[in-house]
């Protein structure tokens, strides 16, 4: 959201005019750092969004939908407490910055009148949302500034609410004084620095709509007087034309930025925010989602590879334990030439036909010589043996690692990262948050269905449901498609005892290659020659009696049932 006071004004003034009087039903809070409230404004439903991130703070209405977790963060258990039944006051600009407020009218639990402020701080990295009471009391925020001898913005729970210090002037203040004492040069530079509430975009409209260049001598009184004709304007901005051109939103359509051939008309700043930043809010979601889950994985694939390391190291030491069981060997063949306290033996090695020189302990008899050696094979082959075993399973497990970061590569922003955590967690990969009393079970995600000349066509999201639709929900006349030699999802078309037509076939196997950047070749077998894989994890199969065809990736999303 851009940090343009002279927006942010234009849009506090459409959501008071909007929202005041409107009753909250419902609040929520779907991110660490976004809230939602949910009321009844102008006989329909609207939900005002509320966001402090960093790469997209903002306050307008949405008709996006988001899914809540499980269980209540503590500020929106808080803010139920205060606002269950509270209407909107007032919506506006505070302290002449860029900082939405909405005031609240609300009840105590005495049934007392109250008065409740809630703060949206539009500040990029520096945003915030602040929740105090009428006397501007902080209950609660989103982030937390202690005191510091360097800040002067505190943000704590008992401490009054104090914005942020401004060092100039505002445009919504007298203004004018200080473009008086312009004295020629870059007036462009001038006014950003000295006037705040406009971004360098702004400063260039309101400079071309007074028909004065960036660069001028001291304003005479005609200059003067036409940028104070275009400030009043824009403080006032009776009319709006909201839009969004280049990736921003305006109020009014800028000149300097092409006008009309250039700007996407939307009948209010809200419904502008809304388009402009729902599709940005998800991308930076899942970004910062992915990430999370794209580090702990990457974490348990190395731990995986030291495993490994180690087990190869394990199994280098074991390659000479034949030596042990010789040596043993020889000394009670050749028992009768040691005296104790000797250090060595030698003796001819009838396996290699040389003389060997066995290294002895001076401190052990001669036949506790002969066990030591015997004791020592005889670890080593137990240890091959379970070194072995463990190394085959570690691999496995780096294999299952790796499927599990590619179904993180390729998770869209819709499906929910849910099942990927459980199968992180299951391998010791993920730490689940302790949560308090009961907790409701969050519904399981659906596989992808697609329906293709009446054949229905399931394509799994993550693993979990891979093993679901190729163990539960296939038979053993289904068809079952991967991709050849590589990690993927599993495709299974239901036959019902048909004849899959080839288009049917083609269709599926490029479902199937949908994740890959190139055409791939996929593997397609009837479902009863696919069986899971012996100590194997989730979605790790064996399948024989195979055929492969060429496919190109593609979703085909005009087949897939929406649920």
């Amino acid at each position: 959201m851009g940090s343009d006071l002279f927006a942010l004004s234009a849009l506090a003034k459409e959501l008071n005019t909007s929202l005041k009087g409107a009753r909250i039903d419902k609040i929520q809070q779907p991110e660490s750092d976004e809230l939602r409230f949910y009321m009844r404004a102008g006989g329909k439903n609207v939900c005002l969004a509320a966001s402090c991130n960093a790469a997209i703070p903002r306050l307008h209405t949405t008709t996006s939908k988001k899914q809540s977790p499980m269980t209540a963060p503590n500020f929106c258990m808080l803010l139920r407490k205060y606002l269950a039944t509270a209407c909107v006051d007032e919506i506006g600009v505070y302290n002449c910055d860029r900082i939405l407020y909405v005031r609240f009218d609300a009840k105590t639990e005495m049934k007392d009148e109250a008065q409740y402020y809630l703060f949206v701080e539009i500040m990029n990295r520096y945003s915030n949302i602040v929740f105090t009471d009428g006397n501007l009391n902080i209950l609660e925020a989103v982030k937390h500034l202690p005191l510091d001898a360097a800040r002067e913005h505190v943000v704590m729970r008992g401490v009054r609410y104090s914005p942020v210090i401004q060092r100039k002037i505002s445009y919504l203040n007298d203004c004018f004084p200080v473009l008086k004492e312009f004295c020629g040069g870059d007036l462009h530079k001038y006014i950003q620095s000295n006037i705040s509430g406009f971004s360098g975009t702004t400063v260039s409209e309101l400079l071309l709509r007074a028909g004065i260049g960036a660069n001028a001598e001291a304003l005479d009184e005609n200059g003067l007087n036409a940028l104070k004709r275009e400030i009043n304007e824009l403080r006032e901005l009776a009319d709006i034309s909201p839009c969004i051109i280049n990736g921003e939103v305006y109020p009014i359509v800028y000149k300097s930025l092409g006008g009309n051939e250039n700007a996407v008309l939307y009948p209010s700043m809200s419904e502008a925010y809304d388009a402009l930043y729902t599709d940005i809010d998800s991308g930076v979601r899942n970004r910062a989602r992915l990430k999370s889950l794209a580090t702990q994985a990457s974490r348990l694939h190395k731990r995986v590879e030291k495993n490994i390391a180690i087990d190869l190291e394990h199994l280098a030491e074991c390659e000479h334990m034949e030596d042990y069981r010789k040596n043993g060997e020889l000394i009670v063949n050749n028992i009768y030439k040691i005296n104790r306290g000797d250090k060595s033996l030698i003796c001819f090695d009838y396996y290699e036909n040389k003389e060997v020189e066995i290294p002895l302990d001076p401190q052990l008899s001669p036949s506790k010589n002969s066990a030591a050696y015997y004791n020592k094979y005889n670890k080593l082959k137990r240890t091959k043996e379970f070194v072995e075993k463990k190394l085959s399973a570690d691999k496995n497990l780096l294999n299952y690692v790796k499927s599990i970061e590619d179904e993180i590569a390729s998770l869209p922003f819709d499906c929910a990262s849910a099942p990927i955590e459980e199968e992180l967690a299951m391998l010791g990969g993920f730490k689940r948050k302790a949560t308090k009393g009961k907790v409701r079970k969050e519904q399981a995600e659906p596989p992808y269905v697609y329906l293709v000349d009446g054949f229905y066509i399931y394509r799994g999201k993550n693993n979990l449901q891979n093993d679901e639709i190729t163990f539960k929900i296939a038979s053993s006349s289904d068809t079952w498609l991967h991709l050849k030699n590589d990690h993927g999802a599993h495709t299974v078309i239901i036959a019902q005892g048909r004849e899959i037509p080839d288009k049917v076939l083609q269709i599926a196997a490029e479902i199937t290659a949908s994740t890959k950047q190139a055409s791939a070749d996929v593997d397609y077998t009837m479902r009863r020659h696919v069986k899971r894989q012996p100590n194997g994890h989730p979605g790790q199969v064996i399948y024989e009696n195979y055929q492969t065809i060429l496919a190109k990736p593609y979703k085909h999303g005009e087949y897939l049932i929406k649920h």
